[in-house]
């Protein structure tokens, strides 16, 4: 796993990455969504909310969460803009 925090004038960045098999679009468009689990995976624990919270948090604070998954990296990037 790979993270790291960067700032510009007018934003915080971080990233969260890792290797693995990519995520299908089909199911990036849905991974934002309550309750979403995704088809095929391993474990079904879980209530399907948490990239939904995430999001929530990240446009409460006019920020944005994405994702962007290939078959280098699957990253999943949180975006806000910094105060004053």
């Amino acid at each position: 796993m790979i993270f790291d925090v960067t700032t510009t004038d007018s934003q915080l960045i971080l990233f969260v990455a890792n290797g693995g098999e990519p995520i299908p679009d089909s199911v990036q468009e849905q991974l934002f969504h309550p309750f979403f689990l995704g088809a095929g995976r391993a474990s079904r624990n879980g209530l399907g909310l948490g990239l939904f919270i995430a999001n929530e948090i990240a446009k409460a604070h006019g920020g944005s969460l994405t994702v962007i998954s290939n078959e280098e990296e699957t990253r999943f990037t949180f975006a806000m803009p910094k105060a004053g």
